[in-house]
Formats: C-alpha cells, sequence, structure tokens
C-alpha cells in the first residue's frame, strides 16, 4: 500500500528525528576521517541547503509513504520548508508557519533537545560519541557508513550513512528499528554555496498580513 503523506507537526517531527545523530563511540578509523571531513565542510560553509525526498515503510502496516521538502541550516538556524508547514528557527526561536490556514505559532528550542527540530548541527557532529561506527563499503562515487546504538535496548537497529566523494556531500541516510519502521532520506541536492539573506531564519509578520500569530513561548 502506498499513500502521499500529509505531513502534520508531529509528522514532521518524528521523520526529522532521526537526522539528530550524535554517533560513533567504538572507532572505525576510516569511517570517522570520512564524517570528521564531511563536518569540516558543512561547519565551514556559509550555509547547508538539502532538497530532499524522504520514505517511511511501516512492515507492520504495509504502508509507505513520501514527502519532499527542502532545508537550509547554518549552525543551530534553519529553514526547514515541508509540504504544508514552513518551520524557521534563529536558534533562540521557532516558528512554525501554515500559509493554508494563515497560522504561525511560535515557541522556543528546549536546549536539552538533541533533535534536528532544537540542534540540527547535530547532523554535522555525528560522529563523536553515543554510536559504533563501520565503513561499510566505498567505490569511486562513496562511501557507505553503518551507525549502531551502543545501548541496545533502543528500538534503533542502524543508521547507514551514504556520503560522496566530491564535496563529502550527504546523499543518503537510512534508519532502521526493530519494530520495521524504515526512514529513508535521499538528497536530491546538496548545496555549500548559498548565502542567507538577513532575516531569512526568522518569521517577519509583517510580510504575512493577516497571519494568526500563536505566541507559546
Amino acid at each position: 500500500m502506498k499513500r502521499v503523506f500529509k505531513m502534520k507537526k508531529e509528522g514532521f517531527i518524528s521523520l526529522f528525528l532521526f537526522l539528530a545523530l550524535t554517533a560513533v563511540a567504538q572507532k572505525d578509523p576510516e569511517g570517522v576521517k570520512v564524517l570528521s571531513e564531511f563536518s569540516k565542510k558543512a561547519v565551514s560553509a556559509p550555509s547547508v541547503k538539502i532538497d530532499f525526498e524522504i520514505t517511511a515503510y511501516d512492515a507492520r502496516e504495509d504502508e509507505e509513504t513520501e514527502l519532499e521538502g527542502s532545508v537550509v541550516i547554518h549552525g543551530d538556524s534553519y529553514r526547514l520548508t515541508l509540504p504544508d508547514n514552513i518551520i524557521l528557527s534563529d536558534g533562540r526561536t521557532v516558528w512554525n508557519y501554515m500559509p493554508e490556514v494563515k497560522e504561525v505559532t511560535i515557541t522556543e528550542p528546549d536546549p536539552a533537545d538533541e533533535s534536528f527540530i532544537s540542534r540540527p548541527s547535530l547532523l554535522f557532529t555525528m560522529y563523536e560519541k553515543g554510536y559504533k561506527v563501520r565503513l561499510l563499503e566505498q567505490n569511486a562515487m562513496e562511501w557507505i557508513i553503518d551507525l549502531y546504538p551502543e545501548d541496545t535496548r533502543v528500538s534503533l537497529m542502524r543508521i547507514r550513512v551514504t556520503i560522496g566523494k566530491t564535496l563529502y556531500e550527504l546523499k543518503s541516510a537510512e534508519y532502521r528499528t526493530k519494530d520495521g519502521m524504515n526512514l529513508t532520506m535521499k538528497a536530491l541536492k546538496y548545496d555549500l554555496s548559498f548565502k542567507p539573506s538577513a532575516g531569512y531564519f526568522a518569521f517577519n509578520p509583517s510580510d504575512h498580513k493577516g497571519v494568526e500569530v500563536i505566541d507559546m513561548r
């Protein structure tokens, strides 16, 4: 069974949790070397812009959902564009803007939360702690690296990351759990040259007349 995924707030949080990787305690030196260079190039760029496609397959329900979107990341600031939402954060405030209903919800990130929504920069520091790492294979175009949680009690079985050799770019990430959930993000475009303008990561109400503002801070 296949259906198009309708993105809601709870949905995008769940789908993007798998991007909040803090990884690699038992280190494969070659795998860590690749991840370290991946991090270095991303952190030193003016921003990281990714156009992506996410596929989620639930083996228990035999149900597949799909989603396309884009994200621009600079440190812990980001602009996440989804079919039904635009999520913006300047690192201190998060705006969840829903154009169709002309509503924006304002919250603050939780400092203790290490998910993508609160700390997107973790995507580029995933080689530091918490997981085992294995360089599974490589070819002329890419490296494929597997990450395994040290804590075997968690539902996660494996994260498989594919990094391209041209720019040390993220090409895909696959998240597999013990309960039959498989989430795959494919990077359709990975851009390290985009320079966000001033205010790019904040929501300006004056640019969106008639939008209801719900401040939950």
